[in-house]
């Protein structure tokens, strides 16, 4: 009995790293794309995991931490062909780095349409040439959303949806607009003190070497002040204590007006006059202590907000792919159809397509859509409430009839701005299709607009699917195999990166299929990716 839970404890865990072993072969089939030496330039949405040059330790291994949680959209990685020996194993290397990162952020194994890059760096020639060189993973993620980017993002939709932008315009709207709110934030003036031109010990070595006991002095604590100039000059010496006897302060003064220059200080990297206080103790046997410096600029102005200037998004061209959505769409048939958006705050880009294309068929009234039901994954967020899916009860599914662009715009605002943040990890696809056929019961076939960076996590749903499923799928270089999956269950089809592939449904068991560059296998009525 004992050994029997003993094998229910790490049978999962056997399995997992089973997965992961088939995983890594696969991926280490990935041809590697040469290069003399990777130029690392570091991103705000990148990590940087690296490894030492000769095995598969991290550097900082906490820095693994980091990985975990992430919506991964590419991982790199880095290596040197450079080998002593004929015997070393670099597959073997590479296979240990990444089982590392598997075991501590499970999720850069388990990401579906993850594009994976192995990089051959040739121009290592010595193992001490290779500590110059990259050596890790370089994990490209999806930024999390909170409120300031759905804010953005919701104001880009209307303006797309008032012709203000276009909707290929996204990346550089959001990155200018996500550099307005830096910049409008207050921030603190940035102060760099003034310092002994000859360095710190210089001035250590001044300040106890070249004060003097005057003759015939008592013991005293003496305060003083001095002000730098903007050219680091000394311009004025005050004594702040009336009562200190004249032979103090001209000792004092002596001092300074002798004293080296100095570097002065900054403000927001302009020289600014800064003071300097101190206080020279003339101790009673004979010896004189001046004591820590205090250093303080004497104009601090308020926080400072900075304004960027406008940018003009109409000399931003369309790319080759951009459109790829609002070119699929046009070439569906909307009879009986409904249609079914993932809204989710990283579907932004794709949604101001969706709002294009519709703003054109209500303009021309050429049989837009009847209904459109729009999700947001709110679930993974949210406590649980009753829906008319007893066994898994949900949120954040909702449907509209409406037949103006206006109204639908501020319908898919609304569900997008409801999913709130961080809820964007678990898909909820199925249930949205189901929700969507008890709703309209009229609808025979489902239009979905999904993001190929998160996984369905409800496939179990898939048999009550009944009416077929056309997946448009938006994002990314590597389809994620779940929509093939619906695609071929339900007799429909799938688009992706601008082609439609028709044939999905009559794939039989065993059979492949061919997207892209990728290979994807029917094994138990379930795609696998083939590298």
């Amino acid at each position: 009995m004992q050994y029997r839970l003993l094998l229910f404890f790490f049978l999962p865990f056997f399995f997992f790293a089973q997965k992961n072993s088939v995983r890594i072969a696969n991926i280490l089939k990935t041809k590697p794309r040469e290069t003399v030496k990777l130029e690392v330039k570091k991103r705000n949405n990148q990590l940087f995991l690296e490894t030492n040059f000769n095995n598969g330790n991290f550097k900082n291994p906490g820095d693994l931490n980091q990985a975990k949680g992430k919506t991964i959209l590419k991982i790199e990685l880095a290596y040197t062909t450079y080998h002593k020996s004929e015997n070393f194993d670099q597959h073997a290397l590479n296979r240990k780095r990444m089982e590392t990162l598997f075991q501590v952020a499970p999720n850069c194994a388990q990401a579906a349409a993850v594009e994976w890059i192995l990089w051959a760096q040739t121009g290592c020639t010595s193992p001490e040439m290779g500590a110059a060189f990259f050596h890790g993973f370089i994990i490209t993620y999806r930024d999390e959303q909170d409120s300031t980017l759905t804010s953005i993002e919701s104001d880009f939709l209307r303006k797309v949806k008032e012709g203000d932008l276009k909707s290929y315009t996204y990346d550089t709207y959001l990155k200018k607009e996500k550099a307005k709110v830096e910049a409008a934030e207050e921030r603190e003036p940035v102060i760099v003190l003034p310092k002994f031109a000859q360095g710190e010990k210089a001035r250590i070595d001044y300040f106890s070497k070249a004060l003097s006991y005057p003759s015939g002095a008592k013991a005293e604590s003496v305060p003083v002040q001095f002000y730098i100039d903007k050219e680091g000059k000394v311009s004025k010496v005050v004594f702040p204590e009336r009562s200190s006897n004249k032979i103090y302060k001209d000792e004092i003064k002596d001092f300074i007006d002798n004293m080296p220059p100095w570097k002065p200080g900054t403000l927001d990297g302009k020289p600014t006059e800064c003071m300097v206080q101190f206080t020279v103790d003339f101790m009673s046997r004979g010896s004189v202590v001046p004591s820590p410096l205090e250093i303080y600029a004497t104009e601090v102005p308020p926080k400072l907000k900075s304004k960027l200037p406008e940018f003009n998004y109409q000399a931003l061209k369309p790319t080759p792919t951009s459109n790829q959505v609002t070119k699929a769409l046009d070439k569906m048939d909307w009879k009986n159809t409904v249609m079914v958006c993932d809204v989710t705050g990283s579907m932004a880009p794709y949604s101001a397509e969706v709002l294009e294309f519709l703003k054109l068929k209500f303009t021309s009234k050429t049989d837009p859509p009847a209904h459109y039901v729009f999700f947001n994954d709110e679930y993974a967020c949210a406590p649980r409430v009753k829906s008319k899916m007893p066994e898994k009860p949900k949120v954040g599914v909702y449907g509209f009839t409406v037949n103006t662009i206006d109204s639908l715009t501020e319908a898919m605002i609304s569900v997008m701005e409801r999913g709130g943040s961080n809820c964007d990890m678990e898909e909820n696809d199925l249930e949205a299709i189901l929700v969507t056929t008890q709703m309209y019961p009229e609808c025979t076939k489902i239009v979905l607009i999904a993001d190929n960076y998160a996984t369905p996590k409800d496939m179990s749903l898939l048999p009550k699917v009944t009416v077929p499923v056309h997946v448009v799928v938006c994002g990314g270089m590597i389809l994620n195999e779940a929509y093939l999956t619906i695609a071929h269950r339900t007799k429909g089809t799938v688009t992706f990166r601008g082609k439609p592939y028709d044939n999905i449904a009559a794939c039989a068991e065993k059979g492949t299929i061919q997207i892209e560059r990728i290979t994807y296998l029917l094994l138990n009525g379930v795609f696998v990716r083939q590298h």
